[in-house]
């Protein structure tokens, strides 16, 4: 495994996306009965580091995307600053519509992707497939070889999206989730 340095770079550079129309990709935890009214989705999305100026605007994309498990405003702000993390974040027209948090640590080689959701306008346009590329990307560029996540048995949107991508099932977790469904756990080498 490579050794990382105590101070990671980022090229910090803004990168546009384009959103063809398919099926949308759902949170990767179960979803919460309430929703928030989001905006409406535009052609391209910015994929960009999340700063502390989106964090109101994470805090209810969380809200309106997990009905358990919610990341609260002080965790997510402890992850936009962190050195094992990487927040990404999706923009467009000043809008929020989409998260992927991935964690690292020193020493495990695996990544994990710990969140990912898009606001419910968003949905249907490949945006979580490129939020979670880019995500890999970074990983790699940290030193992580493979990704891990875990999603919940019920979310068969987000889990065709990750086998697409390359995620293998490895295990499952019985009643991971806070209204006891069970997780899958999956994993792709980067």
């Amino acid at each position: 495994m490579p050794k990382l340095l105590a101070k990671q770079h980022w090229d910090l550079r803004e990168f546009t996306v384009n959103l063809p129309r398919h099926k949308g990709l759902m949170p990767t935890r179960p979803r919460s009965s309430r929703q928030a009214s989001a905006p409406a989705a535009a052609p391209s999305a910015r994929l960009r580091l999340a700063t502390i100026a989106d964090l109101d605007a994470l805090v209810a994309l969380e809200n309106a995307s997990f009905g358990g498990d919610q990341l609260s405003h002080r965790r997510l702000q402890h992850w936009i600053t962190a050195t094992n993390s990487v927040l990404l974040v999706a923009v467009a027209s000043a809008t929020l519509l989409g998260s992927a948090l991935v964690l690292t640590r020193a020493d495990s080689p695996a990544a994990r992707l710990y969140s990912i959701a898009i606001s419910k306008s968003a949905r249907g346009q490949g945006l979580g497939s490129k939020l979670l590329r880019k995500a890999e990307s970074l990983a790699r560029a940290k030193g992580s070889t493979s990704m891990r996540l875990e999603v919940a048995t019920s979310n068969t949107v987000a889990i065709s999206l990750y086998q697409k991508l390359g995620y293998t099932v490895f295990g499952r977790k019985r009643a991971y989730y806070d209204d006891g469904q069970d997780a899958l756990r999956m994993q792709k080498p980067l």
